[in-house]
């Protein structure tokens, strides 16, 4: 069996990456997430065919370290680095985004050559986890469908709780109701089943079209829950998550347009347990939309875009939510003993992370990488700006104090239940927050937002 080395600091890809070149290339796989670890393993004599890298890893060119010490070690080990590296290195295998997996494998195959027919004989993780609520959306089983059964001493197995074809409605709600939240599919039936559940969800969100904002933000809100669900499990821009998020984005818009004032909106956010990421992103996006109707160079094709950006900026955050539901703000959750430090690296690179995952996506709006990195202030997508400066686009600082806005508010119910939003406060806080006078024209027409 072929050895492979992969160093990578990024939480989410490594389990992607472990998983699929050990199942589908049949290597061993080493996990690393310094170069100086990769060096030291390389030096205590461990033969590896191949060497997989990110291009940056903690601020260091990890690509040019490696190749350097290679070619100082006098071996001749493939190279694979994934995203461009800052100076170009000869004799290199580059995959240019993080998740051009399919690239990544199809690379590493041809170096460790094994061919197709060998991958197709290899074993496949038996089972993979679907959210219990969106399995409910399905009227029969499109295939069986199991639970997952803990046992004693390590031990368990999935026992199946419905045939394919079967009326599945009231074993699952069941289930559901025992707090059972995820079951399994057969590994060859996981795309089936993702397929059917978002173009069933697809059609129910774009068929609220003419219903009230209640009804559409409960279905706007499932299409998040279910990206974040999916993505959670594979990180990709697959045509299932886009269609969802093209659907939502188009939701997101009418809400924006429909509601009469954000005081209304904040009643119907605040009467129900929504998540963060969810209430963060409609509420930016309503602030977003009074915007760029009241600077003169707004228009519709701006709406579309933002709402766009503002469903997906912060996808890489969706995993993070989900384990730590108590926590809220991005630059708090830094300073969180809850989370690891890996996880604090996701939320430093997270803009950069997201911007990387659209690129991939060729129908995505023209433009919408670049204000998902920039949407911290940050030009390159790592970190927080304190400083705001005038190197970043003008849709992006729209996205900017969007959210700056709706993270006053919340801040304030946080501090008081009973808080009504009070933009005498409000207002004054941002210029304070934002020097730049390019900044002030833009928070200037939220003094005529309606309330």
């Amino acid at each position: 069996m072929s050895k492979t080395l992969v160093v990578s600091d990024n939480e989410i890809l490594n389990q992607l990456y472990v998983i699929n070149l050990e199942v589908y290339l049949g290597t061993e796989v080493a996990l690393v997430f310094t170069t100086q670890k990769a060096q030291e393993l390389i030096e205590a004599g461990e033969k590896y065919d191949l060497v997989i890298t990110m291009n940056m890893i903690n601020g260091q060119d990890s690509a040019l370290i490696l190749y350097e010490f290679l070619k100082k070690n006098n071996l001749s080990t493939p190279l694979v680095v994934i995203g461009n590296p800052a100076k170009e290195i000869p004799n290199i295998i580059v995959v240019q985004s993080s998740y051009h997996l399919k690239n990544l494998l199809r690379s590493c195959a041809d170096l460790l050559g094994v061919t197709s027919k060998s991958m197709a004989a290899l074993n496949v993780p038996e089972y993979y986890s679907v959210d219990t609520k969106f399995l409910m959306r399905l009227r029969v089983a499109p295939c069986q469908i199991f639970l997952y059964i803990k046992k004693s001493n390590d031990e368990s197995n999935y026992a199946m709780i419905a045939k394919k074809g079967s009326n599945t409605a009231e074993i699952l709600k069941k289930f559901s109701s025992e707090g059972i939240t995820n079951l399994y599919v057969n590994k060859i039936d996981r795309l089936l089943v993702i397929n059917q559940i978002s173009t069933i969800l697809c059609d129910f969100i774009k068929s609220t079209e003419h219903l009230g904002i209640v009804e559409k933000s409960a279905a706007l809100e499932e299409g998040f829950e279910f990206v974040a669900s999916d993505f959670c499990q594979s990180p990709e821009a697959t045509q299932e998550v886009m269609n969802i998020a093209n659907a939502c984005t188009k939701v997101m818009e009418e809400i924006s347009k429909e509601t009469p004032g954000l005081r209304s909106l904040l009643q119907l956010l605040n009467s129900n347990k929504n998540g963060y990421i969810y209430t963060h992103s409609i509420l930016a996006s309503f602030i977003s939309t009074h915007i760029v109707k009241k600077v003169s160079w707004g228009g519709e094709s701006h709406l579309e875009k933002i709402n766009f950006v503002l469903f997906f900026h912060d996808i890489m955050l969706a995993p993070i939510y989900l384990k730590h539901p108590t926590l809220k703000y991005e630059e708090d959750l830094l300073f969180s003993d809850e989370l690891s430090e890996k996880e604090k690296e996701i939320v430093l690179n997270h803009a950069r992370m997201a911007a990387e995952l659209i690129i991939t996506y060729r129908r995505s709006p023209m433009g919408a990488d670049l204000l998902i990195k920039q949407h911290h202030g940050m030009t390159n997508g790592v970190g927080f700006a304190i400083d705001f400066k005038d190197d970043i686009s003008p849709l992006s600082k729209i996205v900017i104090i969007s959210e700056a806005f709706v993270e006053e508010y919340m801040k304030g119910k946080d501090n008081d239940p009973n808080y009504q939003i009070d933009m005498k406060k409000i207002i004054p806080a941002l210029i304070e927050k934002f020097k730049k006078s390019t900044y002030k024209k833009i928070i200037e027409t939220l003094e005529t937002i309606s309330l």
